[in-house]
């Protein structure tokens, strides 16, 4: 049977070892209200009291709504501190100037929103 203490443990120790070799204070993660987003910033509260988690919405409704809502009760919860980056302006600029050279599919739309996320993380 696994031993799920040592196991928080050892994952914990993990960030904390990431963050005394980037010569970090603090965690800044994606808090988009999901299980996996929900696990990391537990995680990483645990890891490092200096934790904020960033709600991103990007134009979904969902954003607005259960996905934000399920976001603050994790960080309420956990007591995490959180931040909000609206992204939808960013994401409709960018489609607008994308669709003067081509058309768009599907795929294409549905990648912007993660990678304008992404990009943000990196930026803060």
């Amino acid at each position: 049977m696994r031993d799920y203490e040592l196991e928080l443990k050892k994952r914990v120790g993990f960030i904390q070892n990431v963050l005394k070799s980037a010569n970090a204070s603090g965690i800044v993660y994606g808090n988009s209200g999901g299980k996996d987003s929900a696990l990391v910033g537990i995680l990483c509260k645990k890891a490092c009291d200096n934790t904020i988690g960033l709600v991103m919405p990007c134009g979904s409704k969902q954003n607005y709504e259960s996905d934000k809502a399920d976001a603050e009760k994790v960080a309420k919860q956990f007591d995490i501190q959180i931040r909000y980056v609206d992204l939808t302006d960013v994401k409709n600029a960018l489609m607008k100037s994308l669709e003067t050279a081509v058309n768009l599919n599907n795929t294409a739309i549905a990648n912007i929103a993660p990678r304008l996320r992404m990009t943000t993380l990196y930026s803060v």
